[in-house]
């Protein structure tokens, strides 16, 4: 089942939040548990969903790295800034005349550039008006910096893609400084276009790029494919299906990317960065010879890397959200170093110890209903997006 398919169907002060009606007799705290690497409890306060605010289909959080706002992205082609606990009123950015918002399609993530600070340069991760998925860039104001320029807007990246489904999403800045985008396989069941194994297209890809301030990019030299033959030189990885989200360790450049399944499963994969430093790149996951561990149609997958999570949509999964390895300390042993992920429509949120092979996985006591993302703060803080509206920060007050 395609994740978004299912679409169409304050500094510190972030408020408690109230369970969802839905799950009103669930708990929404989790209280610390032990083994988490020795770091001191910073609180004996329980980790809780803690409300941000409620917003219009939200699809995203993210900020630069030490900046105290917050920035949401709204589907519909809006981004909004949360400072000093209020969400203001004016956008920071407002594309929907450039949006298609049907099926699996929408303005659905943004990232700063490294050096937001002195280029003010960000690029955002939406759908056109012909569905085709893009990557452009803009400048924030030089008079206004919580408001973006929407004259400066640059087209990075526009990849065809002719069906409603698999659009993928998500935008990062690895470690190494470059751009990271990740693209759905085109679509349909089963890959019919056969997109996923080919290096020759770039759908059902994680590309990596050095976007032009001018417009449009440059292919690394060090990139896996660069300069072979039949192949296309911004491929990174290879083999997925919908990776609709993916992050990159903020402490150890460990990549991981939940690949949204097909009939099945839903699988999160996992490669350990290099001291800081992304992967080298070049790995195929196997779709859509594999689909998680199983096989799911002939041919071969060479050097396919399996997951290291896969749940099977017979327990409730549907679309695999993956999210980010915690780097908050203050949330103490239990959390801290661990994976945090979640399902479109299985609520519940997951942890996970990453390592090679299998990641063991538990399950906690916090939900969010209509989970579509998780997000960074420029502190490192993890948030969980609901597409009903409401964004929370994972914390203890």
């Amino acid at each position: 089942m395609g994740l978004l398919a299912v679409l169409a169907a304050c500094s510190d002060d972030d408020q408690a939040a109230e369970p969802p009606s839905m799950t009103r007799s669930a708990s929404t705290e989790m209280p610390s548990t032990g083994g988490g690497g020795g770091e001191p409890e910073a609180s004996a306060r329980p980790v809780r969903l803690l409300r941000l605010g409620n917003f219009d289909e939200p699809t995203y959080l993210t900020a630069p790295r030490g900046d105290s706002r917050r920035f949401v992205v709204e589907r519909g082609g809006r981004i909004v800034i949360v400072k000093g606990g209020r969400t203001l009123r004016q956008p920071f950015l407002d594309i929907s005349g450039l949006v298609m918002t049907g099926g699996e399609s929408g303005l659905l993530s943004m990232a700063f550039a490294p050096d937001y600070g002195s280029s003010g340069l960000f690029y955002v991760y939406y759908t056109d008006q012909q569905g085709f998925p893009t990557i452009a860039q803009y400048r924030r104001s030089q008079g206004n910096p919580d408001q973006a320029d929407p004259d400066s807007r640059r087209t990075i990246m526009r990849v065809e893609h002719h069906r409603f489904n698999h659009k993928g999403g998500q935008l990062q800045f690895g470690p190494d400084g470059s751009l990271y985008a990740a693209f759905g396989d085109g679509g349909g069941g089963g890959d019919p276009d056969e997109n996923a194994q080919n290096l020759g297209r770039i759908l059902g890809k994680m590309v990596r790029i050095a976007p032009r301030e001018g417009g449009g990019y440059t292919v690394p030299g060090d990139n896996p494919f660069a300069g072979r033959s039949g192949a296309r030189g911004e491929i990174y990885a290879y083999g997925l299906r919908n990776p609709y989200r993916f992050s990159f360790d903020r402490r150890t450049g460990d990549l991981t990317i939940g690949d949204v399944g097909q009939d099945a499963i839903e699988e999160i994969d996992y490669l350990p960065g290099r001291s800081g430093r992304p992967p080298r790149g070049g790995y195929n996951f196997g779709w859509d010879v594999f689909e998680g561990r199983d096989r799911y149609e002939g041919g071969t997958a060479r050097g396919h890397v399996p997951p290291v999570i896969a749940h099977s949509q017979d327990g409730g999964f549907c679309s695999i959200i993956g999210g980010y390895v915690i780097r908050d300390r203050a949330l103490g042993r239990g959390w801290n170093g661990r994976y945090v992920y979640g399902d479109y429509c299985n609520s519940r949120l997951r942890l996970a110890r990453l390592r090679r092979g299998s990641a063991p996985t538990r399950g906690t006591a916090l939900r969010v209903p209509g989970l579509v993302s998780f997000g960074e703060d420029g502190r490192g803080r993890v948030y969980a997006v609901s597409l009903n509206g409401p964004v929370y920060r994972i914390g203890r007050r």
